[in-house]
C-alpha cells in the first residue's frame, strides 16, 4: 500500500472527493472513472459511488448506466445505490414519477454503509453527483445540500472544455461563493465533440482569473487525470 497521504489529511479513514459539475452531461462520469482507475493504479482503495441517478432501470446489474460503470472501476462492488431513477429528467421530477422523495439521510447512510463494506476502509470513496451543483433534488434541496451533508475533505468542480464554459464556470463559483463553499479543484472535460474552443479554455480561464484548471481531460484519455492526482497529494 502506498504511504501517500492527501493533502495533509491523517490516514486510516476514507478520504471522501466530490465530484460536482456546472450541468449535465459535461463528463462528471468520466473524470470520476479516471480518476478512481488512476488511485487504484497506484494501490490505493477507492469506491466510486454515484448516489442517485434518473434515466437508468430500478434494477442494479451489469450494465451500461454511470453507477455501474464506477462500480466496475472501484477497488470492489459497493452496495446499489438508493436512488435509481427510470425517467431521464431532473432527479427530483424523476423521484416524483417514481413516488419517491430524495432523503439526504438515506444518501449519507449509504455512503457510510458502502465505505463500512471494505475492510480495512478503502483510502478514497469518489461520490458523483447527479447534474449540476444546483440541480434541485426536492424543495429547498439542491446537489449543493447534499454536498454539505455528506462533508467531503475534497470538492472537484467538473466544467466542459467547450463554447460557452467561460460564462458557465463564472457563474457556478460564484454561486457557490455566496453560499460559502468553493471546489477545491476545477477539472475541465473535452466533450464527445469538441468544437472550436476545445484545448483553449483553460487558457482563458486562467488568464481571466475565472479559474486555473488542476486537470484538462481529453474524452477517453484517462492518463489526462494524472495532475489532478498530484494535486490531491499536494500540500
Amino acid at each position: 500500500m502506498t504511504s501517500l497521504t492527501p493533502r495533509g489529511i491523517a490516514r486510516g479513514t476514507p478520504q471522501r472527493v466530490l465530484l460536482l459539475g456546472t450541468g449535465t452531461g459535461i463528463g462528471k462520469t468520466w473524470t470520476t472513472l479516471a480518476l478512481t482507475r488512476a488511485l487504484v493504479q497506484r494501490g490505493l482503495s477507492a469506491l466510486a459511488l454515484k448516489p442517485i441517478e434518473s434515466g437508468v432501470p430500478i434494477a442494479f446489474g451489469p450494465g451500461d448506466s454511470d453507477g455501474e460503470l464506477l462500480a466496475r472501476a472501484s477497488s470492489a462492488v459497493p452496495p446499489p445505490p438508493p436512488y435509481r431513477l427510470p425517467d431521464p429528467i431532473s432527479p427530483h421530477l424523476a423521484a416524483s414519477r417514481a413516488a419517491l422523495t430524495l432523503d439526504l439521510a438515506q444518501v449519507v447512510a449509504y455512503v457510510e454503509a458502502a465505505e463500512s463494506s471494505l475492510t480495512p476502509h478503502p483510502d478514497f470513496v469518489l461520490l458523483e453527483s447527479a447534474g449540476g451543483v444546483f440541480s434541485p433534488l426536492g424543495p429547498g434541496l439542491t446537489n449543493f445540500e447534499l454536498a454539505r451533508a455528506l462533508d467531503p475533505s475534497i470538492w472537484v468542480l467538473c466544467a466542459p472544455d467547450a463554447l460557452g464554459v467561460l460564462h458557465q464556470l463564472t457563474a457556478t463559483l460564484e454561486a457557490m461563493k455566496a453560499r460559502g463553499r468553493q471546489p477545491d479543484f476545477v477539472v475541465l472535460s473535452a466533450p464527445e465533440t469538441p468544437d472550436a474552443s476545445t484545448g483553449t479554455n483553460a487558457a482563458e480561464l486562467e488568464k481571466l482569473g475565472i479559474a486555473r484548471p488542476a486537470a484538462v481531460l481529453g474524452r477517453h484519455r484517462e492518463a489526462d487525470v494524472e495532475p489532478l492526482v498530484r494535486a490531491l497529494f499536494s500540500g
